[in-house]
């Protein structure tokens, strides 16, 4: 009797689902960003929720809840209905470096998430005030030798920071955090003069470039970018094989039915692929990323296990 009673159950809530999937959307979504405005992460988002609730029907709600490098965010979203009315524009920080940098995170990335498609790569730019004698990595590289725990950089997102100590580390420096909740606001202090360098995502940091008020001296990726082929890369300038770069994807909470994580899975890779998208995330350093959600969820494995080694590398102490 047990064992009916447990295959009825399975069979019941597997109609309950599919009939939950076949009137999914019924009311507004919210995408939770845990960065700031005007973050790649929160444009990236935007794009997306815009056509998003043209395809679907229904407004796409973008949320932003900043703080401790995205782990408040998502631990938020962990606890969430999983319904499929709250959903996550995750990055490597929140499902990659956080599980090192912290020692008691509020949520488990790979256990408490479903995997809904990879939305983008960011590509990255080393930056620096420009009133500082810094015009290029050399510069930079000298500067920071002639004056050990001097020069200052901004972590606004965990990224940003591991990318900062695993390039101090390769060059032989000793640089100076000054962490801040959001890239954002660690850029405006970049540009004020209050800090000196920073790594940051292109889509950020373009339009301050553009108009001088910042200087890009390098790009973190082992190939020179289309958006900036002038700039060198640090792996062609001061740490040989340093590759790095950034991601977005959508999550859902752990327990959202399977049909309702395939049907968002399709509409996002419709929407990646419509031309006006690709042309939005040209200029913004963003690289369009479509895969099922099966192979996105293995890239996520993949990229926990990475980011936490290249903290443990970096030599960064768990906070």
């Amino acid at each position: 009797m047990k064992r009916v009673a447990a295959a009825f159950l399975a069979v019941l809530l597997g109609l309950c689902g599919a009939a939950q999937a076949e009137t999914y959307p019924s009311r507004f979504i919210t995408i939770v960003v845990p960065f700031a405005a005007g973050s790649g992460s929160d444009t990236a988002a935007r794009i997306l929720g815009q056509h998003l609730s043209a395809r679907l029907g229904q407004n796409f709600v973008i949320e932003n809840r900043i703080g401790a490098t995205g782990a408040i965010a998502t631990a938020g979203v962990a606890r969430a209905a999983p319904d499929g009315y709250t959903l996550l524009l995750g990055t490597n920080s929140t499902h990659g470096s956080n599980s090192a940098l912290y020692k008691k995170l509020a949520y488990d990335p790979i256990k408490d998430f479903a995997p809904i498609a990879h939305t983008g790569v960011f590509s990255y730019f080393l930056v620096v005030d420009p009133r500082l004698p810094v015009k290029s990595i050399g510069d930079l590289v000298a500067l920071a030798k002639a004056k050990p725990g001097d020069v200052s950089y901004a972590g606004g997102s965990s990224t940003s920071i591991v990318m900062a100590e695993s390039f101090a580390k390769g060059a032989g420096l000793q640089l100076l955090k000054v962490p801040y909740r959001s890239n954002p606001p660690a850029l405006t202090d970049v540009m004020g003069g209050r800090v000196n360098v920073m790594f940051c995502d292109m889509s950020s940091a373009i339009t301050s470039v553009q108009a001088g008020s910042l200087r890009a001296i390098a790009v973190t990726t082992k190939a020179r970018s289309t958006l900036a082929p002038e700039l060198p890369t640090i792996a062609e300038t001061a740490v040989k094989d340093f590759d790095l770069a950034s991601w977005t994807g959508l999550f859902a909470p752990a327990g959202t039915p399977k049909e309702i994580v395939e049907r968002l899975n399709k509409e996002v890779n419709a929407v990646l692929d419509i031309p006006e998208v690709r042309q939005r995330f040209a200029p913004l350093g963003i690289e369009a990323q479509p895969t099922s959600a099966e192979a996105f969820t293995r890239y996520v494995h993949g990229e926990v296990a990475k980011w936490t080694a290249l903290v443990k590398e970096a030599g960064i102490e768990p906070e």
